[in-house]
Order: C-alpha cells, then structure tokens, then sequence
C-alpha cells in the first residue's frame, strides 16, 4: 500500500502483537494513491503475507464480516445497535471512504466506538507506552519514566494498562485526520524494556515485508540491472547489492514544494556521486520522461517501465508497481531520495535492514543532502525520513545509540 497508509500498518500490528489481541482486518477499499479504474477494493492480505501460517502464529486476524457475524448478532458481545444494523453490515465485506455511499466506512466506525473502548490518541499530541509496572498497576520506574519523557517530547502519554486490555474491543479511529498513526513506529511507540523495544522492530522487519510476488518481480529486475552493470564493469557488493545506483525523484502530489527541484539541480547536487558509465535507476512518480534528459545527458537511466515485458509486471496488480520500485532502488551502490517523501524513508529503512551504510544515502536538496550521516536523536512526531533507531542494533538488548552507529 501507499508508505503513510504503511506506517500505520506497521502501528496498529505492533499493538495488536503486543497486546496479544486478534487484529480485524478492514473491508476491501480503495487505498489512497492506488486507485484502479479497472477494479475497486483492495486487501492488506494483497500485499502482506498476513494470512500464512507463519504470520498467524505471530498475529490473530479476522475479516470485519467473520468478527461482526460472530459478535454483531444480537446475543454476540458487540451487538450493532437496530437502527445502525444495515448500514453496518453494508460496510462489512467493501465500503467506501465516502460519507454519502450505501456502504460507507463510517458507518463500522461509528459502531465501533460506540460499543468499543476508543483511546485518545493524537498523531502529533500523543506517544504510546507500554510499561510493566504500570500495566500491573504500579507506578512507573523513575529510570523508565525519564526515557518515556524523553520519547515523548512534551507529547501526552497514553499508557497500556490492564483495564484497556479488559476492553472486548480497541478500537484507534485513525481514519480521522487528528488520529492518525502515519509515524515511524519507534517514534509513535515505546517499549520501556529496551529488549522488548528490539523484539518488536524485529517483528516489523520480519513478518511486514511485502509478498513473495512483489519481491521475485524486483529480483528479476536488480539481476538485469546488475548484468548490464557488470558489462560496464562495475561488480556487486558482498551481500549481492550494488552494481548500479539508484534514486527516488518524487514529482506528485509532495506538499513541500522546496524538495521539487528540476533534474539540472538533482544531477548538480549529486554528480561528485556517481561513477563514470554508472547506470542510474530512477524511481519516481513522474510519468513525461523528458523531465529527466537533463539526467540523461550524463549517464544512462532506467526506468521500471524498462522492465515491463522482461519482468512480467503486465501479469501483475498495478498497486504493485510502487513497491517493485522501492525495492529495485534499495538495492543501489548510492542512494539519493527526497526528503519529507515516505516512499524514500522506507528505501532507506530497507537499506538498514540488508546492512548497506548509511553514509551511502543522501538526499537531492543541498539543505539535506547528507542528513543520514551524522547520528541525530529521533525527534517526538518527526517523519520526515527515518532513523537508524528502526533497523540498528535491534537484533541485541540494548537501545541504539551514536557508539553503535
């Protein structure tokens, strides 16, 4: 799905994981920025592996038609109230983000919170604690009070406690714009056992990974890419990585104009980058090539629409496309993104995961450009790109820090 609809994902399962609670899964809808005019409705399950085995045994789910035929009927534990029961049930297998429509999302939300337990939670005004002591009912340590308010940053805590975990149901009414969960993870949530913390950032590397079909069609690509490569000379890094260099040139609908820059300024500010002959993988959004010829006249690019018939992407979902791309670009020798792009975050996040140095990504406005590669602590809400705290060091004890980095 779309990287801020991602980011909430990846929230929600931490949750749902760490509660021990089964997760109910959404109706089919469109997803923002992946809208089809050839079909309408999509699943989570489309593009995460969440209904194996392997991913159960992590994380309960159930579909909203199963959970509200089990507890919506009258002598279920969350029986729909009569006058809202055919909007309802409308909503429960597809519904529309639209208030108006026969079979709008609304309508299940409304049910939920009247029947369910409805945290208050902000996006920019609220951090997520779980704590032992205070789950049991005891007052937090004075060592993990002070991390919590460090974490937090003047943001409101709201605690995990057992009576939230009584609740039949939890319902985050993220759909609203307030309430949203589009954070990295460990800047939105916070574990106070640092081992507990790395358990959890490890849950989101292992089992939030896209689809086996997502990934063998970007395999398929970074192999070309890394043969034409090889021809010119330029070899693959020990962990198969490399061979070409890639950037992420976002031209849509980004709210922070600066970062919009002409493809004279993305070569200038980063030329000293590249390797002569060097082949460059762009991913972007912008669909008139002819944007890029300042780019070209330098080195040779490529584009996912190069790769069409050899890596069968016609026989694929459209909404793939966006994350073959991010893929085939993680994979670079370099890496240049846009900053306050969620799309180049998660390239960058990707990058830690497979071990590849940050001092190897940079960002295409000067003001930015080498923002990955000084340490710099995670900042409340920040999301203007990620942090080595998601990927470093988590597969230990300890908490990241600039030593580890």
């Amino acid at each position: 799905p779309g990287n801020n609809i991602r980011m909430s994902l990846e929230n929600i399962f931490i949750i749902a994981v760490a509660m021990n609670r089964t997760l109910i899964l959404p109706p089919d809808q469109d997803i923002y920025l992946l809208m089809s005019k050839k079909s309408k409705g999509r699943k989570f399950g489309q593009f995460y592996p969440l209904h194996t085995e392997y991913f159960q045994k992590r994380l309960r789910t159930i579909s909203t038609a199963d959970f509200l035929e089990k507890e919506g009927r009258v002598h279920g534990k969350l029986p729909i109230r009569k006058d809202m029961k055919q909007k309802v049930l409308a909503a429960s297998h597809s519904c529309e983000f639209r208030n108006k429509s026969e079979t709008a999302c609304m309508r299940l939300y409304d049910h939920y919170s009247l029947v369910g337990n409805t945290p208050d939670f902000y996006q920019f005004k609220t951090c997520v604690i779980f704590d032992k002591d205070v789950y049991e009912g005891r007052e937090m340590s004075a060592e993990h009070s002070e991390k919590a308010l460090e974490f937090c940053a003047g943001r409101d805590m709201l605690n995990i406690t057992s009576t939230m975990q009584d609740s039949t149901l939890i319902h985050f009414h993220s759909s609203e714009l307030d309430n949203r969960f589009q954070l990295n993870f460990y800047g939105a949530l916070h574990f106070t056992d640092p081992a507990v913390d790395n358990f959890f950032k490890r849950f989101v590397r292992d089992y939030l990974h896209y689809v086996d079909p997502i990934y063998c069609a970007a395999s398929k690509i970074i192999t070309s890419l890394q043969e034409e490569s090889l021809l010119r000379g330029f070899e693959t890094d020990e962990e198969g990585g490399g061979g070409y260099s890639s950037l992420h040139v976002r031209r849509g609908d980004l709210q922070f104009k600066d970062e919009k820059i002409s493809a004279a300024e993305w070569y200038n500010n980063t030329k000293e980058l590249w390797k002569e002959n060097e082949i460059l993988y762009i991913a972007t959004d912008e669909r008139n090539k002819t944007f890029f010829d300042d780019l070209k006249e330098h080195h040779d690019l490529r584009f996912l629409d190069d790769y069409w018939d050899m890596a069968g992407l016609e026989e694929l979902d459209s909404y793939y496309m966006g994350m073959i791309d991010t893929i085939v670009a993680s994979r670079g020798r370099k890496f240049v993104g846009t900053y306050f792009s969620t799309f180049s975050a998660f390239i960058n996040r990707l990058r830690g995961y497979y071990g590849m140095s940050m001092k190897d990504s940079y960002y295409g406005t000067l003001m930015y450009k080498n923002t990955l590669h000084e340490w710099r602590d995670h900042n409340g809400p920040e999301f203007s790109h990620e942090w080595p705290y998601g990927w470093m060091g988590i597969d230990g004890d300890e908490m990241p820090s600039r030593e580890i980095f």
